[in-house]
């Protein structure tokens, strides 16, 4: 019915990452805050993060029936938006 549209799509299939994968991420995006200790204990609190809100996701569905997708560049933002306010904290720190 639409050659063009069909053959100028493409399927972007996104697939959740594994425990083991999303820590050894937030360990090495991290790795600039602190000690280890700490990097350890941020690492486990954003894969939680992550992973609570995947599971919501489902909830979210069966009560409004609308899809909310948490992919792995949606992990990556978060790492990222903590990293800025943690650079916006220690600015104000000085």
């Amino acid at each position: 019915m639409f050659p063009s549209l069909v053959n100028c799509c493409t399927i972007d299939w996104f697939v959740e990452w594994p425990q083991e994968a999303l820590l050894s991420v937030a360990e090495n995006s991290l790795k600039v805050v602190g000690g280890s200790e700490d990097i350890e204990k941020l690492a486990l609190i954003c894969v939680t993060i992550h992973e609570s809100v995947s599971k919501m996701t489902v909830r979210f569905y069966e009560e409004m029936r609308r899809h909310y997708y948490t992919t792995p560049s949606s992990y990556l933002e978060l790492l990222k938006l903590y990293l800025e306010k943690e650079g916006v904290r220690n600015t104000h720190q000085l």
